[in-house]
């Protein structure tokens, strides 16, 4: 009920507050799935009245709230993080940051500039993961860095509509960030309910993330979307959303 009850907070305020969703619930009395390609062209309509920057001044996500993200999306897939190292493959860096009884670190990827970040940071790159440590990143990441025991992998929902997901992976859409995992002994994609809401509309999935405001994401369409509906995990009572084709 409370996941309900944040869903439709979210969109009053949307409707109230969001250029995009005023226009859009002012021409059809609804608001409609948002993909991807609508929000990167639309991004600076998502922002909420008052609070849009210029894109070169916007400092982006907190890290604080990145973390915390993260940190409930491995709790969601069965990862224990207190006392481990957590690193996420990244193409920026960050420094480390204390947080849920953890360090959280950044590897660069591959494709990173390397060069011109130890260059701009020097000294503060991670160290070598540990055995013990967490490494979190996309299959071809994981391969790169020979992750071993602590392989945390990054799937999207496109990629779990064309090959179930392994137990233990995390649920990440680039553009909306960490939203769920799918735990050991079950094999379910489970959300998050504090952060995403997930609801037929228009004969698809859509989600609501319920924490975000700049951009506010009200009824996103992820790629993927339309092998998947809303449900709930006859084991662990949560919500999750289970393969229709």
């Amino acid at each position: 009920m409370r996941g309900r009850q944040r869903y439709e907070r979210t969109v009053r305020r949307a409707v109230t507050t969001v250029p995009h969703y005023r226009e859009r619930h002012a021409a059809s009395g609804s608001l409609p799935p948002l993909t991807r390609d609508e929000a990167e062209l639309r991004r600076h309509l998502l922002m909420p009245l008052g609070s849009a920057l210029l894109a070169r001044r916007d400092p982006g996500r907190p890290a604080a709230e990145h973390i915390a993200e993260l940190h409930e999306a491995l709790r969601l897939a069965g990862h224990r993080t207190a006392g481990r190292d957590v690193y996420e493959i990244s193409t920026a860096l960050r420094d480390p940051v204390r947080a849920h009884g953890s360090d959280w670190r950044v590897l660069l990827c591959a494709t990173a500039d390397a060069g011109r970040y130890a260059a701009e940071r020097s000294g503060t790159g991670p160290s070598v993961p540990d055995g013990n440590a967490l490494v979190v990143g996309d299959a071809g990441q994981l391969a790169s860095v020979a992750a071993g025991p602590g392989a945390v992998e990054r799937v999207t929902l496109a990629s779990a509509a064309r090959t179930r997901p392994a137990a233990g992976s995390v649920w990440h859409e680039p553009w909306l960030g960490h939203l769920g995992g799918v735990p050991h002994g079950c094999g379910e994609l489970h959300l998050n309910p504090s952060r995403v809401h997930a609801r037929l509309l228009d004969g698809g999935t859509v989600l609501t993330l319920l924490r975000r405001r700049r951009p506010t994401l009200v009824h996103v369409r992820p790629e993927g979307a339309e092998s998947f509906a809303p449900g709930r995990c006859p084991r662990h009572r949560v919500p999750v959303l289970g393969r229709t084709s």
